[in-house]
């Protein structure tokens, strides 16, 4: 008689385990899919649970209308071979198998060389293990071919719209600097650089010695309408010049956030206030303002 040797609470998590894992596969390259919540998953897993049990009840059903047309001898030796410690058997199907374990060493004799190989069989454990692993292996195949969970170049593709979507949530919840609550800080002077080097340097080169633009590094300035020079800075990148057209209002205009502002702001103000200047730099532009030529 043939009966599951392994009892519905191992045997029944495996299956589900299993399945999950095919979910897992499958789905998880869908970011706009939360699998793991999504109603349709629940239900899956929910009748896949209740069919097992009911599977496995009818089979002890037959079991055991089957095991009544047997003599109690025949019942009882059925049942020591059935029944027992389920964990053992768990172990022995995992491990090892008595019916299949040598019981003489078998040797092949080459003849010709000297050689004797030993002929023994697989051990269980190894032969589970290559059906393990050819699952696997077949289920990662067909998602490479037909889904995106383990294709590199598409999971890099969704990896960066999920990024671009946290740093929308990100700034949608930090507040961004305004003229009225920016100040300089030193710490944000290294990424100011970096982002004028993007923003900037075509019309004031990388060191701000100036080309179309003016020379941000000097004691003249074009535009004086705020009072202090750090937020005199933040106002013409916000608004732009109304003096210099040229200048557009990258605040105004949405084309830089808040904050992106402030670093750069920062790293203006750094460059203008520090001694060391550029050999190499732009005529003058604008009025001398003497307050704003002291150093840092």
């Amino acid at each position: 008689m043939n009966r599951y040797k392994i009892p519905y609470f191992i045997i029944i998590p495996f299956i589900l385990s299993v399945i999950w894992f095919i979910f897992y596969t499958f789905l998880k390259s869908y970011d706009h899919i939360n699998y793991i919540t999504h109603p349709i998953t629940i239900y899956f897993f929910l009748i896949n649970t209740i069919l097992l049990i009911v599977l496995e009840s009818i089979n002890n059903l037959i079991f055991k209308i089957r095991l009544k047309s047997f003599s109690y001898k025949e019942r009882k030796n059925i049942l020591e071979k059935k029944e027992g410690n389920y964990f053992y058997s768990l172990y022995k199907f995992i491990f090892f198998d008595p019916k299949k374990i040598n019981k003489e060493i078998k040797k092949i004799d080459h003849g010709f060389d000297v050689i004797i190989e030993l002929d023994n069989k697989l051990p269980i454990w190894w032969i589970h293990l290559f059906y393990t692993t050819f699952i696997f292996s077949s289920i990662y195949f067909f998602s490479y071919l037909f889904m995106d969970f383990s294709n590199p170049y598409k999971e890099y593709d969704i990896s960066y719209r999920k990024q671009l979507k946290e740093i929308e949530i990100f700034e949608k919840n930090v507040p961004q600097a305004t003229i009225e609550n920016s100040i300089f800080k030193k710490y944000l002077v290294n990424d100011g650089k970096l982002l004028f080097k993007e923003n900037c340097a075509t019309c004031h080169k990388s060191d701000g010695s100036g080309n179309i633009g003016p020379n941000l590094t000097d004691e003249y300035w074009i535009n004086k309408v705020e009072k202090d020079l750090y937020k005199n800075i933040f106002y013409i990148i916000w608004n732009g010049s109304e003096k210099n057209p040229a200048m557009r209002p990258f605040g105004k205009s949405k084309e830089i956030k808040g904050n992106d502002i402030e670093k750069i702001s920062s790293y203006v103000y750094f460059i203008n206030r520090i001694d060391k200047k550029p050999l190499i730099h732009k005529s003058p532009q604008g009025e001398k303002i003497l307050e704003w030529s002291k150093g840092i």
